[in-house]
């Protein structure tokens, strides 16, 4: 039928949906493997229907709750990884600790954009560790990665998806970026102990 191949379907995105939620599959596993990997292999879907949303979501999204509804119909973003413990990093900031190449303290950051469901998964997670790490000597960030900011985190902070976590290290200039889709405290705690 002459359908052109989607270049990155070589590449083992051989289902291919949106960013965050499709990876590549291996030879052998079925081709959905791909996509959205961390729910329950029997009920695997985007989650966009109408029919998953509870009954507060519902009536958010039809401008009955907190706000989720401005006056002209759009839908407002929420704020996350609101916490006394943060640093909220401007583009200025990230750029300064960045260059840094003798930090007085270590830094963990999380890149992020308060739409991402993956965030907003995470960010009990991250409030939690900066409370544990409060005192501690490392400081814990937060960078908005996302719209204008998105191909700057891209070339200069190794952003491929969201959430993505960069450990800058006390005494170096180059920022370790967090291997793991596992964002629980404990794991988080664990990278951070490792370097620092």
């Amino acid at each position: 039928m002459n359908v052109p191949v989607n270049s990155l379907h070589p590449q083992g995105y051989v289902s291919i949906g949106c960013e965050p939620c499709t990876r590549p599959v291996l030879p052998g596993q079925h081709e959905r493997e791909g996509r959205w990997w961390w729910e329950d292999a029997k009920a695997k879907e985007c989650g966009l229907h109408k029919g998953n949303l509870k009954q507060d979501d519902a009536a958010q999204l039809n401008g009955n709750g907190n706000g989720a509804v401005k006056a002209n119909g759009t839908a407002t973003v929420p704020y996350i990884f609101n916490s006394q413990n943060f640093v909220t990093l401007s583009r200025t900031g990230i750029e300064n600790l960045a260059k840094l190449e003798d930090r007085k303290e270590p830094w963990i950051v999380v890149l992020y954009a308060p739409w991402c469901q993956f965030c907003q998964a995470m960010e009990g997670s991250y409030v939690e560790l900066a409370e544990k790490l409060a005192g501690s000597g490392v400081k814990v960030g937060k960078f908005r990665a996302d719209g204008e900011e998105k191909e700057f985190a891209k070339q200069e902070l190794q952003l491929g998806s969201f959430p993505t976590i960069l450990f800058f290290p006390k005494h170096s200039s180059r920022p370790i970026k967090y291997p793991s889709e596992k964002r629980d405290v404990d794991s988080l705690m664990s990278f951070v102990n490792a370097l620092r």
